[in-house]
């Protein structure tokens, strides 16, 4: 049986049966909309209830007045009419005002009420007369209760409280009657009216769960559709997205705000356009046509626009929309201008080709350019070029006419070599160019020409500045017939040049390598000389040019490979200079030369070469000082002599460095003058003590005379000018010692004199040149 009533699925899931026959709580809007629905159906049927049970009364006044008892039938009439009345009052008083009753959970009870009272009357008046009456008039009776269970099932359809309180006592009341009658064929008659009676409930069950189901999905809906146009409204205030749809031709029936911002036009002249009149790019407008032909749905799909002449990028995700029968009735969807960030994709992906500041190729096109060269018939030629004292420039000027420097030299080389090659930046202050050929002689003259090009001034902001290039080359496949290959022999050639002067081209040959290897392994045996003792300090007497008395002594490295024997310091201060390892060879020599100079007599001098690379320590001067404390030696016995090549790298902490140590005392000494690059305007700068002439000067004023010896006396003349001593190295012979004292020298350093020596020797060649006679002077000031 509770099949019968049991409503569908999906009434069941959002109704239940307790909803039936409750009439929600005075707050709850969802049921506020319920209880008005349900009064306002019982309105609209009032004049055809009205009339039903005008027609009722009448046929009952008419057939059954006179069996029934005059109380009961009293009571019904008067019931029947005050609720009449009632009900029509109020109806035409609402109506007249315009304002309904509002349905509160009370004002349904009431109605619920008055609806019982009229079903109770009806059901009291059929209980009464039933018993009395003959078959044809109790079939009447019969008759009239299913009609009006009928009709009630009809005009509470959706109300089930108001059905149960109406038909619910017309119902006991007959089957009452009919008991009390104790007809013979009662039970045909019960079961009649009983199947009756279970149509008429299930309808009136399955239309109010219908009804009620239908309110929740309306009110779900109504909830949805607001959450729904809280997202859209969000969407649009605080989004870069914006919606579109267009139908099956391709034309434009919807758009958001958001599009016409980002096509610049009013909705209202977009509207109707066919989305290809939007694309101006071929391509884009081929792939969407491509996917709206064969209806399908597509995602992020990124298309080229132009709006207002403007290049611009537009992602857009679509959904196609079909009718029942399947056929493509348009697309709907969302787009986003997505120019901004397409343009920083092409950023960052030309940042992985080329170099942001001088717009050149990086290494990795580089290495595609060598590749393909390498595969091809004429082969390939590479040239890595490196700056010369461009550092200089770039700490003299600062950092940023370092990188305008650099952006021009960058154009110059492009002009250079044009289409013949390519030109790309490795990093720092190194380029590298390809070249479309294999020819060693093309390869050789561009690189001079580069050089050339190069060298000349450049005029960066309002300051000139001078550097110069060395360039290593390497041809391919002859010399790597792989990128790694060829690019390692370049760089072999690039560090041959460097090693040998700068400013020239080299072409890389097999020897590079094995000096290369040969470096690298002396390179880790002195990582590890100076723990393993083979490292040691040289002295090599300098004298008077006057009376050929020993004034002090240079301290020079020595080292003594295991397997080697004695390594040149030509050899190993480029690799100690290279490895990082000067500033721990240069702190050694100086506190072991001043040991041992604590050991000799006070007049006698310690000169000390430092590395313009110990300058990059910050700790130098505290050294220096340590150094002389700790051995109790006067600062101005220490003579520190450096190279031109410190004053290439103009720094202020190197000026200021200097300075330190001639407040301290310490003397400094320019060594090898005259080969360097241009040491006369530092002689003002810095307070040198002593300027040493070169060794190639002093053999050749013996040997060719003539503008050395000019030379020669053109620095002596300068040094006594700017009160600066000389002294001659490499003097070997009587015959060039005599000249350099015949030209002004003060003093003489060569192996006429003596070679570097052991300490234990030096000490000696005092003690054999000591006077007589010392007189004590009083201590010297250690600084």
């Amino acid at each position: 049986m509770s099949a019968i009533f049991k409503p569908p699925i999906a009434y069941e899931k959002s109704v239940s049966w307790r909803d039936l026959i409750t009439i929600g709580t005075d707050g709850d809007p969802f049921w506020l909309k319920v209880r008005t629905a349900q009064i306002g159906f019982l309105s609209r049927y009032l004049p055809f209830n009205v009339l039903v049970a005008a027609s009722n009364s009448a046929v009952v006044l008419a057939a059954l007045a006179d069996d029934a008892s005059f109380r009961v039938l009293a009571l019904w009439f008067t019931l029947q009419l005050v609720m009449i009345f009632v009900w029509v009052e109020r109806e035409v008083r609402e109506r007249l005002s315009g304002k309904r009753t509002c349905a509160s959970p009370r004002y349904v009870r009431q109605v619920a009420i008055e609806m019982a009272v009229i079903g109770s009357a009806w059901g009291l008046l059929f209980a009464d007369v039933l018993p009395r009456i003959d078959a044809g008039s109790s079939m009447l009776v019969v008759a009239m209760t299913m009609a009006a269970v009928g009709v009630t099932t009809f005009t509470t359809a959706i109300f089930p409280l108001g059905a149960l309180a109406l038909a619910g006592p017309i119902i006991i009341g007959t089957a009452w009657g009919m008991l009390a009658n104790q007809w013979d064929d009662l039970w045909m008659i019960m079961i009649v009216v009983t199947s009756f009676l279970i149509v008429t409930v299930r309808s009136n069950v399955l239309t109010t769960f219908a009804f009620m189901a239908r309110m929740k999905t309306q009110d779900r809906l109504v909830e949805q559709e607001e959450v729904v146009r809280l997202l859209l409204n969000e969407f649009e205030a605080n989004g870069s997205d914006w919606l579109f749809e267009f139908d099956a031709a391709g034309k434009l029936t919807f758009a958001s705000n958001r599009f016409a911002e980002a096509v610049r036009r009013p909705i209202s002249d977009v509207t109707g356009l066919h989305w290809l009149d939007f694309l101006t790019d071929r391509e884009s407008r081929e792939m969407l046509f491509a996917i709206t032909k064969k209806a399908q749905p597509y995602r992020d799909i990124l298309l080229k626009v132009e709006v207002e002449g403007e290049a611009r990028w537009w992602s857009l995700s679509g959904t196609p929309k079909f009718d029942r029968q399947g056929r493509l009735q348009g697309y709907r969807g969302v787009g986003s201008d997505v120019t901004e960030r397409q343009r920083a994709a092409e950023r960052i992906s030309e940042l992985a080709t080329f170099d942001a500041l001088t717009g050149l190729v990086n290494r990795r096109i580089i290495n595609q350019a060598l590749e393909d060269g390498l595969r091809s018939l004429q082969g390939v030629g590479l040239l890595f070029v490196d700056l010369d004292r461009f550092k200089a420039v770039n700490d003299s000027l600062g950092h940023g006419a370092g990188d305008r420097l650099l952006a021009e030299v960058a154009r110059r080389l492009g002009a250079i070599v044009g289409e013949d090659g390519l030109v790309g930046r490795l990093g720092g202050d190194e380029f590298a160019v390809v070249l479309r050929c294999g020819d060693a002689a093309v390869a050789t003259a561009l690189g001079e020409r580069i050089i050339a090009s190069i060298s000349e001034p450049y005029s960066i902001d309002g300051s000139q500045a001078l550097i110069g290039a060395s360039v290593g080359l390497a041809v391919g496949p002859v010399d790597g017939d792989s990128v790694e290959a060829l690019m390692r022999s370049a760089d072999l050639a690039l560090y041959d040049v460097k090693g040998k002067g700068r400013g020239s081209v080299r072409h890389y040959d097999r020897a590079m390598h094995k000096r290369a290897e040969d470096r690298r392994s002396l390179e880790l045996d002195l990582k590890n000389a100076l723990g393993a003792g083979q490292l040691r300090l040289a002295f090599q007497p300098v004298v008077d040019a006057i009376d050929e008395r020993i004034v002090g002594f240079e301290a020079l490295m020595r080292w003594r490979h295991p397997v080697h024997g004695d390594v040149s310091p030509a050899v190993f201060i480029p690799i100690a200079e290279e490895a990082g390892l000067i500033g721990t060879l240069g702190k050694w020599a100086l506190v072991e030369g001043c040991r041992v100079a604590a050991t000799w007599p006070r007049h006698i001098k310690l000169a000390v070469n430092l590395s313009p690379l110990q300058f990059d320590d910050p700790t130098l001067v505290d050294q220096v000082r340590q150094t002389l404390a700790r051995f109790k030696l006067p600062p101005q016995r220490l003579e520190l002599e450096l190279t031109e090549s410190l004053f290439l790298d103009e720094r202020p902490q190197t000026s200021a460095m200097l300075k330190e140590l001639h407040a301290m005392g310490v003397g400094f000494a320019l060594d090898d003058f005259g080969t360097g690059y241009s040491s006369l305007g530092y002689l003002q700068k810095i307070a040198f003590n002593r300027i040493k002439i070169d060794r190639s000067f002093v053999q050749a004023s013996v040997a060719e005379g003539g503008e050395s010896t000019a030379i020669i006396q053109a620095i002596v003349a300068l040094a006594d000018k700017l009160g600066m001593e000389t002294t001659a190295e490499g003097t070997e012979t009587r015959a060039e010692f005599e000249a350099m004292r015949r030209l002004g020298c003060a003093q003489i350093q060569g192996y006429f004199f003596g070679r570097p020596m052991p300490a234990d020797d030096a000490a000696r060649l005092l003690d054999r040149s000591r006077p007589l006679v010392e007189f004590a002077d009083e201590p010297e000031p250690t600084g």
